[in-house]
Formats: C-alpha cells, structure tokens, sequence
C-alpha cells in the first residue's frame, strides 16, 4: 500500500468558491483514475491545537493506492493533469508526502 498525502496552500486572493473547486475536482477527477483505491480531500479538522498541530495548509488531499506502479498510473493520468490544470493557479505551494 502506498499512501499519497499532498497539501496545498492557497494564494491569499483564492476565493472560497476556488478552494471548493478544487476539493470537487479532487472528488470528480482524481476520484475516477483506475489506480486509485481510496481518495479523501478535506480542510483542515477543528480539533485542539497543539504545540504539534499542522494547520498552515487550505486542504489536505490523501489517495491510497495498491502499489508504486498504481501511483505511476496516477501521475500520468490525464484526469491527474486536468486536476493541475483547473487549479493550480491558486495554489501558492503544494507539499507531497508519499509512504509506504
């Protein structure tokens, strides 16, 4: 199993309305790429903050996947390069995090 975890930070003039664009391009594309096994994007929890606490991110996006051979299908899908496209302008940094 190899676990896909990648947070982004949004431009400061990102709207709402961008973010939840692309928590539902997440969902709708990314979602439908064969290689993936499960997918789940979310904002970050209203739990309690801790010394340890992570919170400078505007949504986390976690895919896991069978194999490294899946997460290659991944990488080069044309649904993973339609996701980057619709929303990489307002994304000021994006931080990925794989393990396995």
């Amino acid at each position: 199993m190899l676990v896909h975890t990648v947070l982004f930070k949004f431009n400061p003039e990102s709207s709402d309305a961008q973010i939840e664009a692309c928590a539902d391009d997440a969902r709708n594309l990314l979602a439908k790429i064969e290689a993936v096994h499960s997918l789940y994007i979310g904002a970050p929890a209203d739990t309690e903050v801790r010394p340890v606490s992570v919170r400078d991110y505007g949504l986390m996006l976690t895919v896991l996947f069978e194999s490294i051979a899946d997460h290659d299908v991944y990488q080069k899908h044309r649904l993973h390069d339609e996701f980057i496209a619709n929303n990489k302008d307002s994304w000021a940094s994006v931080a990925v995090h794989d393990a396995e």
